[in-house]
């Protein structure tokens, strides 16, 4: 009788047979790359997607149509709103600047606004203010901020507009 050895199982290797390890094509190559590529895609369109819906902070401002755009650089901006007050006939104003609220009966705070305008030219003073004007502030509102800008130091004042709607 002829005695047979069982074969003896070394790991993943059994004796006496030939050793077999295909290239596993998963290593090499750019599929490597895939899950990198699939994260940063993800990643943009997740910001591209919500972009859009950031809310600035503030308050909506219907500015006045004019078909002329002359496309200036914003600067320091400026916002101005008319309100109308409860139970009287005339109009509140309220001016918006580096995120500070300032009312146009307070005496005190536009001299705070006025000294605001100021700090703000001095840190930087290559840049324009914008003034983004409601389009019910009255004209002499309008005219006091320019005022006020050129005291403050400011060489170049725009108003904001927007293209007419076709």
């Amino acid at each position: 009788m002829i005695k047979r050895e069982t074969p003896k199982t070394i790991g993943w290797t059994v004796q006496g047979f030939r050793h077999y390890r295909p290239v596993s094509r998963l290593d090499q190559g750019l599929v490597t790359a895939v899950p990198w590529v699939s994260f940063v895609l993800l990643v943009s369109a997740y910001l591209y997607f919500l972009a859009p819906n950031v809310l600035q902070p503030g308050v909506v401002i219907q500015l006045p149509e004019l078909s002329f755009t002359d496309g200036r650089h914003y600067g320091h901006t400026l916002a101005v709103l008319s309100l109308p007050m409860a139970g009287r006939s005339d109009r509140d104003e309220i001016f918006f600047f580096d995120d500070q609220r300032y009312l146009g009966r307070e005496a005190s705070e536009m001299d705070a606004l006025r000294s605001a305008l100021a700090t703000a030219w001095s840190q930087k003073a290559n840049l324009p203010l914008m003034i983004e004007a409601d389009r019910l502030v009255r004209h002499d509102t309008i005219v006091k901020l320019f005022d006020m800008a050129s005291e403050a130091g400011f060489r170049e004042v725009n108003l904001a507009t927007r293209p007419p709607e076709r």
